[in-house]
C-alpha cells in the first residue's frame, strides 16, 4: 500500500508530505540551534586568526562592506565584534569546546532526520559518531568555500560573480552526493543520488544568492529593532532558513530516490 501510493504522488508532492510527516520545522530547529553555537564561534575565530597580522581587517568591517551597511547598523555592527585580538584572547577555549561538542550534535541531529526521513536506523556506536565527524568536516570546509566566495565577491563585483556560482554549485553537488553515504551508512548507486545531489546543489546555490540580496536588509531590520542583539538574531534566524533548506534536501533526495526505485521495480 505504501508502494502503491508513492506510486501515485510526484517528487514535490511526496517531498511535502514527507516534510510534515517527520515534522520538518522542528528538525530544522534542532540542526540550527547547534549549527548556530558551532559554526559562528569558529568563523569568527577563523577570521581573527587569519587576519592578526593584518591591523587595518577587521570582522566588523568586512561585515559591513559585504553586506553594504550604513548608518545605525553599520555602527552596531562596530560595537558588536570586538578585535582580532580580544576574539583570540577571550574566545578561543569556548570555541574549541563548541566546535567539537554541538559539531557531533549538528551531525547526530541530521542523521537522525535522514533516518526518519528513509525510514531506517541510524548507524550506532562509533562508526556513527565518526561518519558524523567526516560529514560536519566535509559541511564546514563547504561553507568556508562559500564565505569566502561572498567576501570576494563582496570586493570584485557581477564578473566574479559569474565565476563564482559554478564553482558553489558543484561544491554543493559534491557534498550532497556523498551526504546520503555518509548518514545512512548503506550502498547506492551513483546514479540514483545524482538527482536529489542536483536538487541540493540548486537549493545550496539559491541560499547563497538569496542571501547576498536578503541578508543587508536582514541585519538592518533585526540592527535597528534590537540593537547589537538583533546581530545574533539575525544571523540565528538565517541558519535556521539554512537548516530548512537542508531538511528540504534531504527529503527530497528521498523522494527522488523513491521514485526511481518504483520505476525499476515497475521495470
Amino acid at each position: 500500500d505504501h508502494i502503491m501510493a508513492n506510486r501515485a504522488l510526484g517528487v514535490p508532492v511526496l517531498t511535502v508530505r514527507r516534510f510534515f510527516a517527520i515534522s520538518g520545522t522542528r528538525k530544522a530547529s534542532q540542526i540550527a540551534f547547534n549549527l548556530f553555537i558551532c559554526v559562528i564561534p569558529v568563523a569568527i575565530m577563523g577570521f581573527a586568526l587569519f587576519s592578526i597580522g593584518k591591523r587595518n581587517i577587521s570582522l566588523s568591517q568586512v561585515m559591513i562592506e559585504q553586506f553594504r551597511l550604513k548608518g545605525r547598523t553599520a555602527d552596531i555592527i562596530r560595537s558588536t565584534f570586538s578585535s582580532n585580538r580580544s576574539i583570540i584572547k577571550v574566545a578561543s577555549f569556548i570555541t574549541i569546546a563548541s566546535f567539537a561538542i554541538t559539531g557531533f550534535d549538528v551531525a547526530a541531529a541530521t542523521q537522525n532526520t535522514f533516518s526518519e526521513a528513509w525510514e531506517t536506523q541510524p548507524i550506532k556506536g562509533w562508526r556513527g559518531a565518526l561518519r558524523g565527524a567526516i560529514w560536519f568536516l566535509l559541511v564546514f570546509g563547504q561553507f568556508g568555500l562559500t564565505q569566502m566566495l561572498q567576501y570576494r565577491v563582496g570586493h570584485s563585483g557581477t564578473r566574479l560573480l559569474i565565476g563564482a556560482i559554478p564553482l558553489c554549485f558543484v561544491s554543493s553537488y559534491g557534498l550532497w552526493l556523498v551526504t546520503p553515504r555518509l548518514m545512512l551508512g548503506r550502498e547506492f548507486e551513483s546514479s540514483a543520488l545524482r538527482p536529489g545531489a542536483i536538487l541540493g546543489a540548486i537549493v545550496s546555490t539559491a541560499i547563497w544568492l538569496i542571501g547576498r540580496t536578503i541578508l543587508p536588509g536582514w541585519f538592518d531590520w533585526y540592527g535597528r529593532g534590537f540593537g547589537p542583539i538583533g546581530i545574533g538574531l539575525a544571523l540565528l534566524s538565517w541558519t535556521y532558513v539554512t537548516a530548512i533548506s537542508w531538511v528540504v534536501i534531504i527529503v527530497g533526495t528521498w523522494a527522488y530516490w523513491t521514485k526511481t526505485t518504483i520505476v525499476e521495480e515497475q521495470l
